[in-house]
């Protein structure tokens, strides 16, 4: 099965979303030889990570990564290739999803093809309908809700087809009727997520201190000039609605300084301070100009 194809690339000032997903709840009724929801979520994250749009994190089986990072701690085993700790990244968004039809109509149900084999005719088609759900991870926010649906009419040529034994997501699958409509779904689901996903555009950043330099967190990838001059302020701070607690709007953080950068690498330049000091990881870098300095 290829992947998910018509989606641009992200632009280079985006960062890509971390998200996870979770197993699809099954609300069709069909109960047949396949379990919709784990193989629905799987055919999910191949598209995801297909579109080259989003970074997918392993949630599904994550205490199973836990527990082999805790006996990689033990003496039994040898420290050369351990498993870093702290190095897991946290997902932003979760994708929920729902299985809302999973049927065909005409010429027998989905059931008898199970027990022997499915007969099509004209007028034969496969219907997979889904919901996609994005929810925020730090607020519990929906942030969209999709509603996908894939419709395909069976060929005259496939007159015989014979479900029993096929995988779910199999090469052969996606073959028949029912895998065809499957893969519009999601295919046409990835592509409005794609869509509603917020964005998070790359910004300058201090990453952190090394031997008498400030590490800024990008090179010539990002732009970064030798001599160019940065104004360097705290973290934007969010204005809330004291009624309701609702983020109204982020004003610019504290004035901490002023950084110029000596040395650009590929992806790290190296900078010292020219005014102020407290320059720490997470600071944001602007244009002298660009920001008010009181």
């Amino acid at each position: 099965m290829s992947h998910v194809d018509s989606i641009p690339p992200a632009p280079d000032d985006e960062l890509l979303p971390v998200v996870a997903v979770s197993s699809f709840e099954n609300r069709s009724g069909f109960s047949g030889q396949w379990q919709l929801g784990n193989g629905m979520a799987d055919l999910l994250v191949s598209e995801l990570v297909g579109s080259r749009r989003f970074t997918v994190v392993e949630r599904e089986h994550f205490q199973g990564l836990v527990n082999e990072i805790d006996r990689q701690k033990t003496p039994l085993f040898r420290n050369e290739g351990k498993t870093t700790v702290g190095r897991m990244k946290n997902a932003q968004f979760m994708i929920r999803g729902v299985v809302n039809d999973f049927s065909q109509t005409g010429g027998g149900g989905l059931s008898m093809a199970i027990r022997n084999f499915l007969f099509f005719g004209r007028g034969n088609n496969a219907r997979v309908a889904i919901t996609l759900t994005i929810v925020d991870i730090e607020t519990g926010q929906i942030i969209s809700s999709v509603n996908s649906t894939g419709l395909v009419r069976a060929r005259e040529a496939y007159a015989e087809g014979e479900y029993k034994g096929i995988s779910f997501g199999g090469d052969i699958f996606f073959k028949t009727p029912l895998g065809k409509a499957t893969l519009v779904a999601i295919r046409h689901g990835v592509r409005q997520v794609v869509k509603d996903m917020p964005k998070n555009l790359w910004r300058p950043m201090v990453c952190g201190s090394r031997e008498g330099f400030i590490l800024l967190n990008g090179g010539t990838d990002r732009g970064f000039k030798q001599g160019a001059v940065y104004t360097v302020r705290a973290p934007a701070e969010p204005v809330t609605d004291p009624a309701t607690g609702d983020v109204l709007t982020f004003v610019p953080g504290h004035l901490v300084g002023t950084l110029k950068v000596n040395r650009v690498d590929e992806k790290i330049s190296y900078a010292q301070p020219v005014q102020g000091s407290g320059f720490d990881r997470g600071q944001w870098l602007v244009a002298p100009d660009a920001l008010p300095t009181k």
